[in-house]
């Protein structure tokens, strides 16, 4: 008996499995369990036994790489009842039996309307949808694009419409394929470029269609591209009850063709009729409000008549004469009391002024002077007296006991000082008075 490892035994397994051509091309009815993206892109899953009073359960892994995936319609999500098809393996590293899914489609509701609740369901979501993100339409174009089909119905609406509303506004066409492979990529391409074009607005439209010819205009990457557009889009795909991602993103939303044209572009025969109106009510205004004008002008000039300065110069001529009259007779009248108060005071002045008093004052100082020098000891001096000092003249000598011989003395006459030496003193006892 050979012992296998268990890298063999599981080829072994998957060999057999190969080989069996059921489970090669396998097709599976199932409810998805658990259900993850990779960042690579691959979906795996858990396959969930579906059949009516099934008690197993019975799970098996399934796989379905992002190559396959590309191709899904709808967004596999947990509970889903999916009808799958693909090969049957084991997954050695994992040691379990794997299912690798090449299609998965939903049961009970088609793929492509399952991706078109799912797609609106998330653009709504992020608030693609809002009301307030609509982008107002011009009011009259002068240059509009056309994305569409080259040879549908609906171009020749649209120039109709246009033609017979605004013939003003000039149409530049985007061809680009509105179904089937490679619709979505025309599409994308001729947005692109009807954006950069010199136009005012951009109508996309197509005629009706199944939900499988409206499919392009179902694509998550053609309603960003619209909402990315710079310049206003409207969509009128289909008939009135067709609906596509495409509608629910575009500033306006028009239910046909010919009523996106009819969005697009006013009506310039009623927009003429609406200005005569209008012009009538202008001009009619107009009048009106020079008439009332004219009338208050023509009051306001007999108010400036009457209140002209040639009218008022006479009569202020006379007023201005009065007042320099009044004026000079009331300066008269002050410098004739200005006079008189001057001359009170002046005479107020001289009488009580200074002079009287000055010359009593001088009076009365001459006698005083006149008592000074009777009694100044220089008036003595002018008799024939003099006046003795001690040589520091501090003190003036009146006794004889004042000073001592030898002592130095300074004798004061009318003019000029003897300076002399006491030789003798003789008081007063001895009788003599003659020597110094």
């Amino acid at each position: 008996m050979r012992v296998l490892q268990v890298g063999e035994l599981a080829a072994l397994i998957r060999a057999a499995l190969v080989e069996e051509p059921q489970l090669q091309d396998a097709y599976v009815e199932a409810e998805l369990g658990d259900c993850h993206l990779s960042a690579a892109g691959h979906w795996y899953f858990t396959l969930k036994d579906c059949s009516p009073g099934g008690s197993d359960r019975s799970v098996l892994k399934a796989a379905l790489f992002r190559k396959e995936a590309r191709g899904l319609q709808f967004e596999p999500r947990t509970g889903m009842r999916v009808l799958g098809h693909g090969s049957v393996s084991l997954y050695a590293a994992g040691g379990s039996l794997q299912v690798y899914l090449d299609r998965l489609e939903p049961q009970g509701v088609g793929a492509l309307a399952l991706a078109f609740q799912q797609l609106v369901a998330r653009l709504e979501a992020e608030g693609l949808f809002a009301t307030e993100r609509k982008r107002p339409l011009p009011f009259l174009p002068r240059r509009l694009a056309v994305v569409t089909s080259l040879h549908g119905a609906a171009l020749r609406d649209v120039v109709h419409v246009v033609q017979r509303r605004c013939p003003i506004t000039e149409i530049a066409v985007a061809p680009a394929l509105v179904q089937g492979e490679g619709a979505v990529r025309s599409l994308l391409g001729a947005l692109k470029l009807a954006g950069r074009a010199d136009v005012d607005v951009v109508l996309m439209v197509r005629g009706g269609g199944s939900l499988e010819d409206l499919q392009a205009f179902n694509s998550e990457e053609l309603a960003r591209a619209i909402i990315a557009c710079p310049r206003p889009v409207v969509v009128g795909v289909g008939h009135e009850t067709d609906a596509s991602v495409a509608d629910f993103v575009a500033d306006r939303r028009a239910p046909t063709p010919s009523v996106a044209a009819h969005l697009a572009v006013p009506d310039l025969s009623g927009l003429k009729l609406d200005l005569s109106r209008r012009a009538l009510l202008l001009r009619r205004g107009v009048e009106g409000c020079v008439s009332s004008e004219r009338r208050g002008l023509d009051l306001i000039s007999r108010r400036l008549t009457l209140l002209a300065p040639a009218n008022r110069l006479a009569t202020g001529r006379i007023d201005l004469d009065i007042r320099q009259q009044r004026l000079a007779a009331a300066a008269r009248r002050l410098l004739a009391h200005e006079l008189a108060a001057v001359t009170a005071r002046a005479g107020l002045l001289h009488a009580r002024g200074p002079e009287r008093r000055l010359l009593h004052a001088r009076e009365e100082f001459l006698g005083r002077v006149g008592r000074l020098e009777a009694l100044s000891p220089l008036a003595v001096l002018s008799r024939g007296y003099s006046i003795t000092f001690q040589e520091s003249g501090a003190e003036v000598l009146r006794d004889a006991g004042q000073v001592e011989v030898g002592a130095a003395i300074v004798t004061r006459l009318r003019l000029g000082q003897l300076v002399s030496r006491v030789s003798e003193v003789r008081p007063e006892s001895d009788g003599g008075a003659d020597g110094a």
